[in-house]
């Protein structure tokens, strides 16, 4: 065995565990910290994961509830503690990404370095190939991206542009590993089509590290994150198309002088479905959701997963939690039901609703509301009315008087909707209890 071949083969699996290494105590870390109280138990405490529940549960027709009277303090803590643990599993979710990123590079990058330097390298050796790994890392590197973080897609862009430039200089330092000879222009008929490919891709890649830097300008960053995607899967579908078909000819021998071997076709010709697969499949935007949701199963309770559910509401309007609060604070409102009427829960009446229906409403403070009341506008109005009435029947003979109740179409604002959305999570805990009029 060469010493090349045996030196990339000590650097690349003392790495890669060293990578794994420090992941796992990562984990640790973080399994250490759930454990002894740490985010999830503040979730838990501030009745996070029941309130998320019954918002996304179908429940019986009347309501299940029961967290403690709310006020400024606790629902601060509740933010506080969700915020926690969406840092905490997103830290885990992306820091899974990217050492799979990292394990690919190390596995891809010495080839290409070895080829640009003109140092002595297996041309032969079944490891060549390893240097398409840095393609499965950008991938692994782009989905550990999530379209609210700014700074880090800014910095994707630099790296997309390395990578672009890195792999452009790839495929012109290793000319010769398409046909088996050493670097050369011209020649024998393998050697001219293998350079025509080589230089086709390689132009791709510069025209990609062009286009990303002109393609980035000031915006929202999940705008950002698909201009980003967007040229990185075009490029990879190109190298993979071009691998493919070049692949294809040389195995029906209309490509090149047909002296190419069995085992040398088939590995070009999945290094051409690699791409395809990394440009259609992996950085497709729902491929790219699902493996995040699924990632954020593993290791991870439903306390955790709700409490950053919870977060991520939050920080829809990108409003820091000093902001939040005190905004959801201002405009918290509440209707009594001796108030409200059958034809308020009418999905006809449009979003302002009927017959002054926000003048009816009053300001109340954060865990002064009865309930939060959660139902669908698409359901028709009398047994919603009437499982609300028996509801409050029952309120009434408790308490003495009749509820409070917040309902959107009354108490948000119907000319700046999307301004309340990110207070949602926030009213939802303001409530002492979680009203839930589930239809069909």
């Amino acid at each position: 065995m060469e010493p090349a071949l045996i030196g990339y083969l000590v650097f690349g699996c003392l790495s890669t565990l060293l990578l794994l290494l420090c992941f796992h105590r990562f984990l640790r870390a973080s399994m250490r910290e759930r454990k002894t109280g740490g985010v999830s138990n503040t979730a838990r405490e501030a009745n996070l994961p029941r309130a998320v529940e019954l918002t996304t549960t179908v429940l019986p027709a009347f309501f299940r509830g029961g967290a403690p009277p709310a006020n400024t303090a606790s629902v601060s803590a509740k933010l506080e503690g969700a915020a926690a643990a969406a840092r905490l599993l997103r830290a885990r979710v992306q820091g899974g990404l990217l050492f799979a990123a990292a394990s690919f590079l190390i596995w891809g990058l010495p080839p290409i370095v070895f080829g640009a330097a003109s140092l002595p390298w297996p041309g032969s050796s079944p490891l060549v190939p390893c240097k398409d790994a840095i393609v499965v890392a950008a991938s692994a590197a782009l989905c550990a991206l999530r379209p609210d973080e700014g700074r880090a897609i800014s910095a994707g862009y630099i790296c997309a542009v390395a990578l672009s430039v890195v792999m452009a200089v790839a495929h012109v330092a290793l000319l010769g590993w398409y046909d088996g000879e050493s670097m050369a222009l011209g020649g024998s008929a393998d050697e001219r089509w293998s350079d025509s490919l080589a230089l086709t891709i390689a132009a791709s890649y510069v025209a990609a590290a062009v286009a990303l830097p002109l393609l980035w300008r000031r915006s929202p960053p999940h705008e950002r994150l698909r201009r980003l995607i967007s040229p990185v899967r075009a490029v990879f579908a190109v190298d993979g198309v071009l691998n493919v078909t070049y692949w294809a000819m040389r195995t029906a021998g209309k490509a090149g002088d047909g002296s190419c071997s069995p085992g040398r076709c088939a590995v070009g010709l999945l290094t051409g479905v690699l791409y395809l697969c990394c440009a259609t499949v992996v950085l497709h935007r729902r491929v790219r959701g699902a493996a995040l949701a699924a990632l954020s199963r593993l290791g991870a309770t439903r306390e955790e997963r709700n409490a950053a559910v919870v977060a991520s509401l939050c920080s829809m309007g990108q409003l820091s939690r000093a902001e939040l609060l005190p905004l959801a604070e201002a405009n918290f409102r509440a209707i009594r039901f001796d108030r409200l009427k059958r034809e308020d829960l009418a999905s006809a009446l449009g979003s302002e609703g009927g017959g002054g229906l926000a003048a009816r409403t009053q300001p109340c403070s954060l865990g002064a509301c009865d309930a939060f009341l959660s139902h669908s506008w698409h359901d028709p109005e009398a047994p919603k009315w009437a499982a609300l009435c028996s509801w409050a029947r029952r309120f009434e003979a408790e308490e003495g008087r009749p509820p409070t109740l917040w309902l959107d179409r009354a108490c948000i604002d119907q000319s700046r909707i999307a301004d309340s959305l990110p207070c949602l999570p926030v009213f939802v805990a303001g409530g002492k209890k979680l009203l839930v009029l589930a239809g069909p």
